[in-house]
């Protein structure tokens, strides 16, 4: 009876450990999407500005893509991960291109 208890709390400790992890991905994908969105529209802002501002904008979305690729990489279970990687990885392989032709002129 003792092992059967011992066992039923090693159960729930790692469910209540999954659902934390569930949790905490959650938080992470909103922040990770809340950066990208504000990254985002600071590149499309600055697509005018100097070079020094356009250089700065393209950096912290280059970050940004970094951040979310590594909170997908973490927290992204469902049946798209793939694809959703392959984007992910696309976008950061194109941007920091972009970002060194738009900072060295």
């Amino acid at each position: 009876m003792r092992i059967l208890g011992v066992f039923g709390i090693v159960i729930v400790i790692a469910c209540l450990g999954a659902s934390q992890a569930l949790a905490d991905c959650r938080d992470d994908l909103v922040r990770a999407d809340q950066e990208f969105s504000k990254s985002r529209t600071a590149l499309n802002a600055a697509s005018n500005a100097t070079p020094p501002v356009r250089c700065a904008a393209y950096r912290r979305h280059v970050a940004s893509l970094t951040q979310v690729s590594k909170v997908f990489a973490r927290c992204d279970t469902g049946s798209e991960k793939s694809k959703n990687a392959t984007q992910t990885n696309s976008a950061l392989a194109d941007f920091p291109r972009q970002m060194n032709d738009a900072c060295k002129k």
